[in-house]
């Protein structure tokens, strides 16, 4: 019996400096990979996932909701400020940049805010086009073009 044991262990050999190797090599390439995967992935959130991303494209829903059935839309003169009167309401609705905020307000009442964290609003009427332009705290731009049909009886 002692003879086999000393067989065994004679004929065992352990790991080789070679198989060591090939464990770091694949270990190193595995690791590597995640840190690959784990960049793309923050990549794609920063860039296709921003909060003002996001919340502009509510604020543009939002505005939309508030585009139909309008009898009158003006613009103020410094272009902070758009008054929309809907044709089958009495209400008068105004969108205004406020601070870092665009607020709307129901006859000069109160106000929801619509978009938060905002630098500078511009809002433009060329025709039945309202154009409101954007630009956030980060720098960030954003614009868009809505076509505002009147409503006639």
């Amino acid at each position: 019996m002692y003879q086999s044991i000393r067989r065994t262990l004679n004929n065992s050999h352990g790991y080789t400096l070679m198989e060591a190797l090939f464990q770091i090599i694949v270990f190193v390439l595995f690791s590597h990979l995640l840190i690959l995967i784990y960049l793309w992935i923050s990549q794609m959130n920063s860039s296709l996932l921003s909060n003002e991303d996001v919340a502009w494209e509510l604020f543009v829903q939002d505005v939309q909701k508030y585009l139909l059935n309008i009898e009158e839309i003006t613009v103020s003169k410094r272009m902070d400020e758009i008054e929309i009167i809907q044709s089958n309401s009495t209400d008068r609705r105004q969108l205004d940049h406020y601070g870092d905020i665009i607020r709307l307000q129901t006859n000069n009442k109160g106000y929801i805010a619509m978009i938060i964290g905002i630098k500078k609003a511009q809002f433009e009427l060329n025709g039945n086009f309202l154009t409101i332009e954007v630009e956030f705290q980060n720098g960030l731009i954003k614009e868009r073009t809505f076509f505002v049909e009147l409503y006639k009886e």
